[in-house]
């Protein structure tokens, strides 16, 4: 019996870097693959995504190689949950086999239209103090000019990336269920906005909550990796 893989889609402004420390604690069972985003990490030289449509596009090619026809699943935080949520539309629209499950982590179901997290033409400041407030970045990276000048071009890009998606409400709900992750402490994404996923699986649905904020995934690590890999263990038996 094949793997079971998991792709897992980043954050805006992170790399597929960012998910390497799963991998050891994934299970044997579990064929762990973070995807690599256009402009950073393994692909600095690729240009950064103009539009959320780019974004799917470019994603769309990786994974087509990757997808064969063993069980397959995503995990996506935040921008990555998008991502998620778009390639399973696009996928069944090429008539591919769906995904065993969608985890989507840290945003609002897609169809809601509300201010994104980052507004991505506030200044360099600003911008620094809002991604601080809301974790996930280390203190130390602005510290670091060089690096700090890498970075916040690739943000800045990711949020306009995503100011210019558009949900299209014209398409059957995927069948795929839907595994939705929040942080207790996460108040920049509203409960009720966040069951509304809810209404984009015709499959199983089911809300999970983990001690911590928008990065709960880092405050409650343990539990959110023994949570993927029971889930997903016990969705192949």
């Amino acid at each position: 019996m094949k793997k079971l893989k998991l792709l897992a889609f980043p954050f805006a402004g992170a790399s597929s870097m960012y998910y390497y420390k799963w991998k050891k604690h994934m299970s044997d069972h579990i064929d762990f693959v973070p995807v690599k985003l256009a402009g950073r990490g393994a692909r600095p030289r690729d240009p950064l995504y103009n539009t959320f449509d780019e974004a799917i596009e470019d994603v769309y090619k990786q994974i087509d190689k990757i997808i064969d026809d063993g069980p397959y699943a995503f995990f996506g935080h935040s921008m990555g949950s998008m991502l998620a949520f778009e390639l399973s539309h696009k996928l069944r629209e090429q008539q591919r086999h769906d995904p065993t499950m969608i985890f989507v982590s840290g945003r609002w179901a897609p169809h809601i239209q509300r201010p994104d997290l980052v507004n991505p033409s506030t200044p360099d400041e600003q911008l620094k103090e809002r991604l601080l407030e809301l974790g996930g970045t280390s203190p130390e990276l602005f510290e670091n000019p060089l690096l700090a000048d890498a970075f916040i071009p690739i943000l800045r890009a990711d949020f306009y990336a995503m100011e210019s998606y558009v949900y299209d409400g014209s398409r059957e709900p995927l069948s795929t269920a839907i595994n939705a992750m929040t942080g207790v402490q996460d108040w920049d994404v509203n409960k009720r906005d966040f069951a509304e996923w809810g209404k984009h699986t015709t499959g199983e649905f089911s809300v999970h909550k983990f001690m911590g904020g928008h990065f709960y995934i880092n405050d409650s690590f343990d539990t959110v990796i023994q949570h993927i890999n029971r889930t997903l263990l016990s969705s192949v038996r």
